[in-house]
């Protein structure tokens, strides 16, 4: 079971991004593909499963509990603190790293001759689909990857059609809880109300610290919860804290919803399109999948 901790780091890898998708050096003709990987980063580590390359992965952080395998391979520290002189030892022939790995310890790595791949956190849903051929491009599972981009892509195209002319509700997605924080558009999680047929309410906000006389004023007509770091208890406490706001459309017409946070915390196209299948009909009731 991950702790609150653990999810709330994941979901900070998730939405303090920087601008860009991914950097570093690409895999030419001629090089080898990896065999022995470390992945710094949860995200990262859910792709290298995603595209099946996770028999190449022999390590990865404390933080990387998803999927359950992930649990049990060898741990090189934090997200934000990995132990060089562990890697070092492990001899891998290419790190992954995320936005949050230190580039000092990374230097360190690239001195010691050891790759280095300098992957960014995505915000939009297309960025997922990017991320995950090039990880699948380097680990030497681009027909993997390119097949799972292709129905994630495929299904989201059928979603937008199915939302295209319908009203679009205003919508609040809350996302912490002291402060109140809620997502714009530079969080990649504001993608499941535009995937979703709504308008977020926080979306040209500069940050997501909010307020709630803010929200009580803009009166949205649904209000998702998600607390990153705290359990689903505390989110359906926060619902009811909200129920006393009588005055707001989404408490009028009992349309306030709590969303398991690891569902919509891991930006990958397979889980985004899982979480949206979720978020879809919460936004418009109407809409049914398929099963």
């Amino acid at each position: 079971m991950q702790t609150p901790s653990h999810i709330g780091l994941k979901f900070i890898l998730a939405v303090f991004t920087i601008a860009g998708l991914l950097s570093g050096s690409t895999v030419s003709a001629d090089q080898d593909i990896p065999a022995r990987v470390v992945s710094l980063s949860p995200i990262i580590t859910e792709t290298i499963y995603l595209v099946g390359a996770q028999d190449s992965l022999i390590a990865d952080t404390t933080y990387c509990n998803v999927p359950e395998p992930a649990k049990f391979k060898e741990k090189i520290g934090s997200v934000t603190q990995m132990n060089v002189e562990k890697i070092i030892r492990l001899r891998p022939d290419l790190v992954i790293a995320s936005s949050l790995s230190r580039e000092k310890q990374l230097m360190i790595l690239e001195h010691q001759s050891i790759r280095v791949f300098r992957a960014q956190n995505p915000k939009t849903f297309s960025q997922m689909c990017d991320m995950t051929l090039t990880i699948g491009q380097k680990l030497g599972k681009e027909e993997n990857a390119g097949q799972i981009v292709e129905q994630a892509q495929k299904e989201a195209a059928a979603i937008l059609k199915k939302i295209r002319d319908l009203k679009k509700p205003r919508v609040f997605l809350q996302i912490g809880l002291k402060p109140l924080h809620s997502a714009n558009k530079e969080m990649f999680i504001n993608e499941y109300i535009r995937y979703g047929g709504g308008i977020n309410i926080a979306e040209n906000e500069s940050s997501g610290i909010y307020s709630r006389e803010k929200v009580i004023k803009q009166n949205p007509d649904i209000i998702l919860i998600s607390t990153m770091g705290s359990s689903k208890k505390a989110g359906e406490l926060e619902k009811q804290g909200w129920m006393i706001f009588k005055t707001i459309n989404a408490v009028k017409n009992n349309r306030i919803f709590v969303l398991d946070p690891e569902m919509i915390c891991s930006p990958t196209p397979t889980t985004f399109i899982t979480g949206l299948k979720t978020v879809l009909p919460l936004i418009h009731p109407e809409i049914t999948f398929d099963e």
